[in-house]
């Protein structure tokens, strides 16, 4: 009873003594650390010149494939939970780029639009390419670049340029990514010429089959040293024609342990992204500043109230409890 009598008539000073330590408390930023799944995304896009090819539809109208890629992205980026993480590179001969890791989607929703706007062919110093050298070439990115992604897309047509062959058919036995991979396909399964753009994406006609030329013993199409290709087919039969692989796109999933999804709406990638494993897990800080802040705010206004109450009851004649 003396204890509960000393609270009563010590009230104030006690709750401000408990408000100023929780203050202290709340200064020094305490936390604590929590498990939590890693949710990121690393899109590579192809960004050869096969993807130029107009045999996609949207609203009805034909568009290249590389622009429905993009606006499947931002579909995608759009839809996605807050929290998720989505990073960028492009695909061009042999070579994954990363533009950037990924970084959290709501947060940085408008670098994700700019950056997914502008994804253009004339990213790739050339356009041919070997997408079995190129998954190699994502390997070698993840193994520097990786600890932050969960698992990677890669969007593209199977376009092979030049055609494969015995040398450059290189085997991927040697396979060891370690992320969940998910490989999508891009484009129509009937052949389309691929269309022969200028600086200002203007078509000037159709690339030739005679562009892309590998001596059966070359393991790697070098293309025109880094020179531009002027030629143009004058005629169908000359035109050097581009579709959807996906037989092709499919053996190769299989063969990496990968999974095989055709483009369709952002909703149905999204779907295709949450069922691949994504074990992946890392320790974030859980800050409890604002919790310790908040107690220390709510005894400091305890303090007042048995003031504020027999000054209520005072205007309204109550007599104080004895």
């Amino acid at each position: 009873m003396r204890f509960l009598a000393y609270i009563k008539h010590n009230h104030e000073t006690i709750c401000l003594v408990f408000a100023l330590m929780f203050l202290l408390i709340a200064i020094s930023k305490p936390y604590i650390n929590i498990q939590q799944t890693l949710k990121s995304t690393l899109f590579i896009v192809d960004v050869t010149q096969s993807m130029n090819v107009p045999d996609m539809r949207l609203s009805g109208k034909p568009i290249s494939r590389l622009e429905y890629t993009k606006d499947l992205l931002k579909s995608t980026v759009k839809n996605l939970p807050c929290g998720s993480q989505v990073g960028l590179g492009v695909f061009f001969k042999t070579t994954a780029t990363l533009l950037y890791a990924p970084i959290e989607t709501c947060a940085n929703y408008h670098v994700l639009w700019d950056t997914i706007d502008h994804l253009d062919w004339r990213m790739a110093s050339q356009g041919n390419s070997n997408i079995r050298i190129g998954l190699l070439s994502i390997e070698s990115l993840l193994v520097t670049n990786g600890d932050g992604i969960a698992q990677v897309v890669f969007m593209t047509d199977g376009q092979e340029a030049a055609p494969l062959n015995i040398f450059t058919k290189v085997s991927m036995t040697k396979w060891q990514g370690k992320q969940p991979l998910l490989i999508v396909g891009l484009g129509n399964e009937n052949p389309s010429p691929i269309p022969k753009l200028d600086d200002k994406n203007a078509v000037i006609g159709y690339w030739s089959t005679d562009a892309i030329k590998l001596n059966p013993a070359s393991n790697i199409d070098e293309g025109h040293n880094g020179g531009r290709d002027n030629s143009i087919a004058t005629e169908p039969y000359e035109y050097y024609l581009s579709q959807l692989d996906e037989q092709y796109l499919k053996e190769l999933s299989t063969e990496i342990g990968a999974k095989y999804s055709k483009a369709g709406s952002a909703k149905a990638l999204i779907t295709a992204i949450n069922e691949q494993p994504s074990n992946s897990q890392f320790s974030t800080k859980l800050p409890l500043d604002w919790l310790f802040a908040t107690i220390a705010f709510l005894l400091v206004i305890a303090s007042y109230i048995p003031d504020m109450m027999f000054r209520i009851g005072r205007q309204n004649n109550i007599p104080p409890k004895p």
